[in-house]
C-alpha cells in the first residue's frame, strides 16, 4: 500500500468515524415518582417555542408537524385529547444550534466538520401546576437542518413512548 493511498483510506475512516458521532442521539425522560398515571386520561396541547436560528426549525408548519407527532403519539399510548378539564396540559419547545468545528485529519490536516443540534423538550403538567410530571429531551445531532425537521418527529414518537401509562 502506497503512503498516499494509506493517507486517503485513513482520511476516509476518520470523516466515517466523525459522520459516526453526529448519529449518537441522546434522550433523557424523567418521572414524577409520586404521581399516579393511572388517573391521567385526558391531556390538551398547550404552548410550543422555537428558539433556534435555523429557518427549517423555526417554523409554523413545522411546529405543527411535531405537535401532531406529540399528540398522535399520546393518543396511541390510550391517552385523550380534549379541549374541556384535561388530566394534563403538554408543551414542547425546540433549540437549535450550529457547530463548526475540525477534527483531527490524518496527513491532509484539520478536517471542518459543520453539523446542526437540535434539542426537543416536552413536559406534561397537571393544570394550575408548575412542575411536570414527565419531563423528556431528545437531542439529535444531523448534518443540516432540514434533517432535523424529519427526524424530530420521529424523536418525538420515541420520547412519548416512554410515557408510563397504568
Amino acid at each position: 500500500m502506497t503512503p498516499r493511498f494509506r493517507a486517503i483510506v485513513l482520511a476516509v475512516l476518520v470523516a466515517t468515524a466523525g459522520s459516526l458521532c453526529l448519529a449518537a442521539d441522546e434522550f433523557s425522560v424523567q418521572v414524577d415518582p409520586r404521581a399516579n398515571f393511572a388517573v391521567f386520561k385526558t391531556f390538551a396541547m398547550g404552548t410550543n417555542q422555537i428558539k433556534t436560528s435555523r429557518p427549517e426549525l423555526d417554523n409554523p408548519l413545522f411546529a405543527k408537524q411535531l405537535g401532531r407527532a406529540i399528540r398522535d403519539a399520546l393518543v396511541a399510548r390510550g391517552l385523550k385529547e380534549t379541549d374541556t378539564k384535561p388530566d394534563l396540559r403538554v408543551d414542547f419547545s425546540i433549540t437549535g444550534e450550529e457547530v463548526s468545528t475540525t477534527q483531527r485529519g490524518v496527513g491532509a490536516g484539520p478536517v471542518s466538520v459543520r453539523y446542526t443540534i437540535g434539542t426537543l423538550h416536552i413536559l406534561a403538567t397537571r393544570p394550575g401546576e408548575a412542575d411536570p410530571v414527565f419531563r423528556a429531551i431528545y437531542r439529535d445531532d444531523e448534518g443540516t437542518g432540514s434533517k432535523l425537521v424529519v427526524k424530530l418527529p420521529d424523536d418525538a414518537r420515541k420520547l412519548i413512548e416512554k410515557f408510563p401509562v397504568k
